[in-house]
């Protein structure tokens, strides 16, 4: 009896904290919608306070610091949010999105390798988001894959990305 009281109760727990992170990711959206960065942080990082496993704060807090050209600190938190999230994934599309973010940091620093490693992982949990074929395919071209390249635009237009229909036919024959 004791053990499914503390599973209920750790349950609700966990909802009640999911709940106020998310009313806090909001308010830092709000922030940042009127330019307020520092606001929006400051919200952004309650909400990891709030539910530590929320890889959406991760993704916000990351996507200020890339703005703002603070990459090793994006890739430091972008770091520490993949460790935490992956074993409790509550939103793949989110967990996807810190991949391709750090993928965006590796590629900046020319790290194409370290890049596409993390593409791969964003495409491994979310199959259906064309973008990551698409940025894979130019990570790949700039690493010298054309045929990896001309693969991933293949599969990136099979996903309804147009954008890529236009790379493809420059690139690829």
């Amino acid at each position: 009896m004791r053990i499914v009281l503390v599973l209920v109760f750790g349950f609700c727990f966990s909802l009640t904290a999911q709940k106020k992170a998310n009313q806090l990711l909001l308010k830092g959206d709000r922030k940042l919608e009127k330019s307020d960065t520092t606001a929006a942080l400051f919200f952004y990082n309650k909400a990891l306070l709030k539910d530590r496993t929320c890889a959406d704060a991760y993704a916000k807090i990351s996507d200020v610091f890339v703005a703002k050209g603070n990459y090793d600190k994006a890739k430091n938190l972008l770091d520490v949010g993949l460790r935490i999230t992956i074993d409790a994934p509550k939103d793949k599309e989110t967990v996807s999105h810190l991949y391709s973010i750090r993928s965006f940091i590796h590629f900046t620093a020319e790290n194409f390798h370290l890049a596409i490693q993390d593409l791969d992982q964003a495409i491994i949990i979310n199959t259906n988001n064309p973008n990551y074929f698409y940025m894979r395919a130019l990570v790949k071209r700039m690493n010298g894959d054309e045929k990896g390249c001309c693969s991933d635009l293949r599969k990136a237009i099979a996903l309804g990305m147009e954008a890529a229909k236009v790379y493809r036919k420059t690139y690829c024959n």
